[in-house]
């Protein structure tokens, strides 16, 4: 795979193509520590860093852990541990049931890292497993956890046939992966994410007492990463080089046309989003023609694939602790910045004063924006 993070493409032009957004970017108000980072099949060929967070700052995703984490473990696919996403998990766990009159006899892990098992309420959220202690232990053993979580989460509905945004799919695909490897957790992460997404900086942390070794984590929410390390994966998911293509492309399918109406993000394919942002229709034609694949996560963190024009792209940024009430307004850098550089890779000159060609936001978005970032409780 190309080395990352290098001088800027000359098939963009020279660095005053990108000085425009440059310029904008230094006058953002309400984020101080972002970085913004633009690549293709070339290489990287835009970053720009502001204030003390830079691409190589270790931060937490959130949420933004689910994509890179489903991916590590189509790993198990693409080398033959696992025989297929097809594969049902009771092939491979021994306490999973094979009674074909109990749903959970038809999971796949197709279901698990689209989140299509049925299990949960089908409410967003981390894991549903009313009364299920261990969850929140992290140094609970985690397949043991994982049995308690299988046996008492809910079934929302026939596998493949519903959808909830949950930890608990992650939790037993995992257990699937560690018993048809025969490794543990932690070796499983180290082969398949770390060495296998070339995430070299990156661990799978606990929340409450950060630390790489923690044995019970939320693989949803759990990755501490670099932005240098999100490129990696970003960048070997565009060109097909960290997973075969076949996977890759099974990784993008919509799992969840059955969703209607307004969903926030879109729907849903492997640990991530077929963008459709913010649209009270739902998933759109139009949504679906854009081909964009996005994994925003709480702390302000916004990966994207835009497959129509072939180029990934992040925003960076971990706003937490004080700063958390920031955390929602980085999706709208995510909107602002796209446009224009989807121009500038399509070789058009931004410094033209043509402003509605950048339009992207509401006077809804910037209500919301202007009263988070001058009050920042107001958006928790």
């Amino acid at each position: 795979m190309l080395a990352l993070l290098t001088c800027a493409s000359a098939a963009f032009g020279s660095h005053k193509a990108w000085m425009p957004l440059v310029e904008l970017l230094d006058q953002w108000e309400y984020t101080k520590d972002f970085a913004v980072v633009v690549g293709n099949r070339s290489g990287v060929v835009f970053k720009h860093e502001r204030g003390s967070l830079t691409i190589d700052s270790r931060i937490g995703t959130a949420s933004t852990s689910k994509w890179p984490m489903a991916m590590a473990l189509t790993g198990l696919v693409a080398d033959g541990t696992i025989a297929s996403l097809d594969s049902l998990a009771s092939d491979y766990i021994p306490w999973w049931t094979k009674n074909a009159s109990d749903p959970r006899s038809e999971v796949t892990l197709r279901h698990l890292l689209s989140f299509t098992s049925g299990f949960g309420s089908g409410a967003p959220g981390g894991g549903e497993s009313s009364g299920v202690k261990c969850e929140g232990d992290e140094d609970e053993e985690y397949e043991a956890c994982s049995m308690m979580v299988y046996a008492y989460t809910p079934m929302w509905g026939k596998p493949g046939t519903v959808y909830s945004y949950n930890g608990v799919h992650l939790r037993l695909a995992m257990v699937m992966a560690m018993k048809a490897s025969k490794l543990t957790l932690h070796e499983v992460l180290d082969k398949y994410l770390v060495k296998g997404l070339h995430m070299h900086h990156t661990t799978c942390d606990g929340f409450q007492n950060p630390s790489p070794n923690v044995s019970n984590p939320d693989l949803s929410a759990c990755l501490i990463t670099t932005g240098r390390d999100y490129a990696n994966f970003l960048s070997g998911m565009l060109d097909y080089s960290l997973r075969p293509e076949p996977i890759i492309k099974a990784s993008e399918q919509d799992y969840t046309p059955f969703l209607q109406g307004y969903t926030l993000y879109g729907n849903y394919g492997f640990g991530h989003f077929l963008e459709c942002f913010d649209n009270p229709a739902g998933m759109t034609q139009k949504c679906r023609d854009a081909k964009i694949h996005a994994d925003p996560g709480g702390f302000g963190y916004y990966p994207l694939i835009d497959r129509a024009n072939d180029f990934w792209m992040q925003i960076v940024a971990f706003e937490s602790g004080d700063r958390y009430g920031y955390s929602g307004i980085p999706e709208y850098l995510r909107l602002l910045v796209k446009p224009y550089v989807d121009a500038i890779m399509r070789g058009e000159d931004t410094r033209m004063g043509d402003r509605n060609r950048f339009n992207a936001l509401s006077l809804a978005d910037m209500n919301y924006i202007i009263q988070c970032g001058n009050h920042p409780e107001t958006c928790l």
